[in-house]
C-alpha cells in the first residue's frame, strides 16, 4: 500500500537533510538526488509535491492489493532519476537495490536494510508518474527555484556573448 513517507527512522538511516554529496562528483546521479535533497527540505516545496502526488497518485492505487514496500516519496525519487538519467526500468531497479546514496535519498539505512525492489514493483509504481503530474510538480520545483533566489538576493546572469557589458 502507498504511504507518503514512512517517518520511522530505522537504526543507520540517515535523516535525507544529512546526506552528503561530494561537491567535486561530476556524476549526473548525485547532482539530481542533490537536487531532491533541496526540495525534500524546502517545507513549502516538500508539501506541495506531496499532496500532488496524494491528490494525483492515491486515487489509483487498489487498496486490495497495493503496491509492496513503496512509498510516494521513493516512487517520486525512481521516477526523477528515470527522467533525469534517460534509463530503463533495469537500471532503475538496480540503482533502487544497490547504489548507497540513492537508498538512502529512498529513506533506507546504510546497513541491515536489505530491501530488494522487484522490477515489476518499480515498474507498477514509476509508471504511475504520468506527464501531466511531472508538469504540474515542476511548477512547485520551480516556485521552489525563485524563491531560491529571491532569499539569497541573486540575480541571474546570462553567460552568453549578447548580455555582457
Amino acid at each position: 500500500m502507498h504511504v507518503v513517507e514512512d517517518t520511522q527512522f530505522k537504526l543507520g538511516q540517515a535523516p535525507i537533510d544529512q546526506i552528503i554529496f561530494n561537491p567535486k562528483d561530476r556524476d549526473d546521479i548525485p547532482a539530481v538526488l542533490s537536487g531532491l535533497k533541496h526540495l525534500y527540505c524546502d517545507e513549502i516545496a516538500r508539501a506541495r509535491i506531496f499532496e500532488i502526488l496524494e491528490e494525483r497518485l492515491l486515487p489509483k492505487v487498489d487498496l486490495q492489493r497495493g503496491r509492496p514496500k513503496m512509498s510516494l516519496w521513493r516512487t517520486y525519487v525512481l521516477g526523477v532519476l528515470k527522467i533525469a538519467i534517460d534509463c530503463d526500468f533495469h537500471r532503475l531497479r538496480n540503482l533502487a537495490g544497490s547504489h548507497r546514496q540513492v537508498r538512502q535519498m529512498m529513506g533506507h539505512a546504510d546497513f541491515y536494510d536489505t530491501t530488494p525492489y522487484e522490477l515489476q514493483t518499480v515498474i507498477d509504481n514509476v509508471s504511475l508518474l504520468t506527464e501531466d503530474i511531472v508538469e504540474e510538480i515542476n511548477e512547485a520545483v520551480a516556485a521552489c527555484g525563485h524563491r531560491l533566489v529571491r532569499k539569497r538576493g541573486r540575480r541571474i546572469r546570462f553567460v552568453a556573448g549578447l548580455n555582457r557589458r
